[in-house]
């Protein structure tokens, strides 16, 4: 039999806010954000592409260095804070 198991990486996290833009924007750098309003949402370049975001989602970065987005409900779901 084969057990599988999902090994655990230490991500960096920030929450996106209305009032948390250039923090968001030095702690994706150099990935390029581009700002919304309040009726276009926020987009990140990726190495994949253009990934958009809202106020409330997470930006992720990974042990690369590479910062993705990730929804708030799956974040909440799926992350822990580490101490």
């Amino acid at each position: 039999m084969i057990k599988k198991y999902i090994k655990t990486t230490p991500i960096g996290a920030i929450r996106v806010t209305p009032d948390n833009q250039d923090e968001l924007r030095a702690f994706a750098y150099p990935q390029e954000i581009t700002s919304g309003n309040e009726f276009v949402n926020h987009s990140l370049n990726t190495l994949e592409g253009k990934m958009y975001f809202s106020d409330g989602d997470y930006l992720i970065k990974n042990q690369t260095g590479e910062c993705y987005v990730c929804d708030k409900d799956i974040f909440e779901q799926t992350y822990k804070e580490v101490k």
